[in-house]
């Protein structure tokens, strides 16, 4: 791929495992969309996004008929993301592309989004190459720049939230293991930014927030498959996950060991 671009993908049911040389942008449209890395895993909905780097491996699902997303493919050595690199300082491999994350759009660019997706619904007979290739740029560097400002937030300094209050952390996303919440929710339950939260996360557990939440999720079903009955595919369910299979993946991925060989080892 020499050109990077923005377009629409409707996932509807389908499922499988992708593998790229570049990285991607993946934008919630429609529906819902449930996304598996290596080392966490989360849904993407209308108004959320995963960063997909190169060379991650990372398994998709959709969860409705209508799971539809916004994808933006970034070419490695596309000399116009060359420029906006340069243009924005920063170096998008090196930050906000570094690692999978899954992130949640702020209220002002949801707007965009259907913007955006109104755009790329354009067919041929109706736009030139040329103003599909603008069109492409614009969309690019609308989104990447948003991620860019966030990702170079200067986090605010309040003697007040200069610490995670954990116990309100812990308690509400054990109350949320079936529907996990996103960055923004949480940082709204303590009160702080989300740019201050993914700091103050990343500084107190060493985890970006969603690796905590995969972290939390994972010592609970630990938990439930030593001291319990219940099956799997209920336990599953509890936690969050599509389906068994998913779950019995990121077990296995967290613990090096199945969950039923975890089961083997009651307490």
């Amino acid at each position: 791929m020499k050109q990077s671009q923005a377009r629409r993908n409707l996932i509807a049911r389908q499922s499988g495992e992708h593998l790229h040389d570049f990285a991607q942008i993946l934008i919630g449209l429609n529906g819902r969309m449930e996304c598996e890395f290596s080392r966490e895993s989360g849904e993407i909905s209308s108004g959320t996004l995963a960063i997909a780097p190169d060379g991650e491996t990372h398994l998709f699902s959709g969860l409705s008929e209508a799971s539809e997303l916004l994808v933006i493919d970034l070419a490695p050595f596309d000399p116009f993301i060359q420029a906006l690199e340069q243009s924005c300082n920063i170096s998008f491999k090196e930050t906000i592309l570094q690692q999978p994350e899954f992130i949640t759009l702020s209220p002002q660019m949801l707007p965009m989004l259907d913007f955006a997706a109104s755009q790329l619904a354009l067919s041929d007979q109706q736009i030139s190459q040329q103003s599909r290739y603008q069109i492409n740029c614009q969309l690019i560097t609308l989104f990447i720049t948003q991620l860019c400002q966030q990702y170079s937030a200067t986090p605010e300094i309040d003697s007040r939230s200069c610490r995670l209050n954990r116990s309100t952390l812990n308690s509400y996303i054990d109350q949320r293991l079936s529907c996990p919440p996103g960055n923004l929710e949480l940082a709204n339950i303590l009160n702080l930014s989300e740019s201050h939260f993914y700091y103050l996360c990343q500084k107190e557990f060493c985890q970006t927030p969603q690796q905590y939440i995969m972290s939390r999720r994972m010592q609970r079903a630990r938990f439930l498959l030593q001291n319990s009955d219940i099956p799997q595919g209920v336990l599953a369910d509890e936690l969050g996950f599509s389906d068994v299979s998913s779950f019995s993946r990121a077990f296995k991925r967290y613990f090096s060991i199945t969950p039923g060989n975890a089961r083997k080892m009651k307490r």
